[in-house]
């Protein structure tokens, strides 16, 4: 195991927002290919279990805040987002990655050797990975994601795409 580096995207009263700075792992979004939302996709129960349970310790899990995950819908199509969650561990979605990062540049992110050993996309040019964002794309069996020149791509790939890379997002308690 490796120590993530975190980026601080906000900090409300005694708790902080943050991502990992690099691409941890290599997932699909959903297991088959079919229509599916934050809500369902079994990416969320691979970030809510075997990613928990494995990348942070019972102490450190204790300052992992149980967080009402909104349902964003996409800008851009009249796609379904599901129901709002309540997620220790999630992706941001269109909206808030556009309101955390101010430009495609802030947005760039290289994967780490293990997500790609396990498959990620990295772009021959800059090392950059392509990464997914919890929002539904231009269908409901694609999902939103990050590409590698850091633009947010509304339009989506399948939820089936085994290349996109996962970039944890959670809150955490400061007044631990």
């Amino acid at each position: 195991k490796e120590d993530i580096e975190w980026i601080v995207l906000a900090k409300e009263n005694e708790k902080a927002l943050v991502i990992s700075k690099y691409a941890l792992d290599c997932q699909k979004y959903n297991s088959t290919y079919t229509d599916v939302t934050w809500e369902t996709c079994t990416l969320r129960k691979w970030m809510n279990g075997t990613f928990l349970n494995n990348a942070f310790s019972a102490e450190e899990q204790a300052q992992i805040q149980n967080t009402n995950v909104s349902a964003d819908k996409n800008p851009k199509y009249s796609t379904n987002p599901g129901n709002a969650t309540a997620d220790k561990v999630f992706l941001l979605s269109i909206t808030e990655v556009e309101k955390y990062f101010s430009s495609d540049n802030a947005r760039q992110c290289k994967p780490t050797k293990y997500a790609v050993d396990n498959g990620a996309y990295v772009n021959s040019n800059n090392g950059n990975c392509w990464w997914w964002l919890r929002s539904p794309g231009s269908y409901q069996n694609y999902a939103a994601h990050v590409d590698y020149d850091g633009s947010v791509g509304c339009y989506g790939y399948s939820v089936l795409d085994d290349d996109d890379a996962v970039r944890p997002a959670l809150w955490i308690n400061l007044d631990s």
